[in-house]
């Protein structure tokens, strides 16, 4: 699950032969999984990278917006519930396992709902 998640963050293995060393990291393949249950550091030093914000612009909006059907932004945070399949929007793809939401509220402001069905 770890690794899974870290690949959803924008982390990539890094090893892939079963047979090396342990790296210690969930993104390490091995076939002794019980040391790589958790990040290592070169993953924390990852998604510092990937995520590391060097320029002036920023997409959060001061303030409090008001968007359609009662959602609003306000300090960065969306609220609404969306536990209600009817507030995912219209289906792009699902394969029994894995489903996509687009809700477009227009003027270009989109929610899109990625859902991991558990059994």
């Amino acid at each position: 699950m770890c690794q899974e998640v870290g690949h959803n963050f924008g982390l990539d293995h890094q090893d892939e032969n079963f047979n090396n060393t342990n790296l210690g990291t969930c993104m390490d393949y091995t076939s002794n999984p019980d040391p790589n249950q958790h990040p290592n550091q070169h993953d924390y030093e990852q998604l510092e990278t990937v995520y590391a914000h060097l320029d002036s612009f920023t997409t959060i909006q001061s303030g409090t917006q008001k968007l359609p059907l009662g959602l609003s932004i306000a300090g960065g945070a969306l609220n609404s519930d969306f536990e209600n399949r009817s507030e995912w929007g219209k289906e792009l793809k699902n394969n029994g396992n894995v489903a996509l939401y687009e809700r477009d509220f227009g003027g270009g402001q989109k929610i899109f709902t990625f859902i991991i069905w558990a059994q």
